[in-house]
């Protein structure tokens, strides 16, 4: 239903842009056009869609980083704000600090630490199985 209301007022505002292209080019008796106006007015209806398409865009933009990163365990709320209010920028900062998908890691219940190497290994492990050494 929004994407026919956007493309009824996108459309509404083209034709009446026209009208007023339409207009402008006439001259005093109406009967040819002066072709001088005509640039000028369609300069002046290109530059209204420039501010709405950049709109759109960080948006578009904020609502990828919202899915983006509560599906990778982020605040998708945060990030969203930042999408829109920054836009490319925001959108570069969040590919430069977005964590793996899934998230933040936790630690199971009933796993515990390698002595040597760190890692997270199974509880009921005699030997860790990535650096062989013996937990027990």
């Amino acid at each position: 239903m929004r994407h026919k209301l956007l493309a009824g007022v996108i459309l509404l505002a083209i034709c009446f842009s026209m009208l007023s292209v339409q207009a402008a080019g006439q001259n005093e008796t109406g009967d040819e056009w002066d072709w001088e106006w005509m640039g000028f007015a369609g300069l002046g209806v290109f530059m209204c869609f420039i501010p709405i398409v950049a709109i759109i865009i960080a948006i578009a933009i904020g609502v990828w980083m919202y899915r983006d990163a509560e599906r990778r365990g982020e605040n998708g709320a945060l990030w969203l704000i930042i999408g829109i209010i920054g836009g490319i920028i925001g959108l570069i900062i969040w590919l430069i600090v977005r964590p793996d998908i899934g998230g933040k890691k936790t630690e199971r219940h009933g796993d515990r630490h390698c002595p040597s190497c760190g890692r997270n290994i199974p509880f009921d492990a005699k030997v860790c199985p990535y650096c062989g050494a013996d937990v027990e």
